[in-house]
């Protein structure tokens, strides 16, 4: 027969193991559960991002012009558009992104907004001239970027739009 071990130290590798695991299990349940969004479930419109304090359509390789705020800031204009949309309140996302290190350029934006109905059937609903704040010019412009932008309706209602373009100084105040 095989005497008893003796008892473990108040520290020891086999309890803090032992712990460490309950705590790593109840960590990676409650990351599960609440963790990363869940994409959308409702259903993706066609959706287009474009620039100015009205839309203008921007292809990819486009110049988009940074301007100079009134109170020292600079941002670009951006303008948003969106198909068969039955509800016009949503939450929407804008970021600029250097292209060749990822790295974001823009102060975050996500704004509950309300889109503008179309004037005709089948016309898209717009949201025209939001400011992307550009805190570092110097770090965006002249520089390839990738303007993102993204909305979710009140309904689920979803899309996502981007376009690889290159940021300037604009040659005047008014976009």
């Amino acid at each position: 027969m095989r005497a008893p071990s003796p008892p473990l130290p108040a520290f020891s590798t086999r309890r803090f193991r032992a712990r460490a695991g309950v705590l790593g299990t109840w960590l990676l349940l409650g990351l599960g559960l609440t963790g990363c969004p869940d994409a959308p479930e409702g259903p993706l419109r066609p959706f287009e991002v474009g620039t100015g304090s009205m839309f203008t359509a921007l292809q990819e390789g486009d110049t988009v012009e940074l301007h100079s705020g009134f109170q020292g800031g600079q941002h670009v204009f951006v303008s948003l558009r969106a198909w068969e949309l039955t509800t016009l309140k949503s939450r929407v996302e804008l970021s600029l992104e250097r292209t060749s290190d990822g790295d974001r350029v823009s102060s975050p934006y996500e704004v509950d907004l309300r889109f503008s109905p179309g004037l005709q059937p089948g016309e898209p609903a717009q949201l025209e001239g939001l400011l992307l704040v550009i805190p570092d010019a110097r770090q965006a412009v002249g520089q390839e970027v990738r303007l993102n932008a993204s909305f979710e309706s009140d309904a689920g209602e979803h899309g996502a739009d981007s376009r690889t373009v290159k940021l300037q100084w604009a040659s005047d105040l008014e976009p």
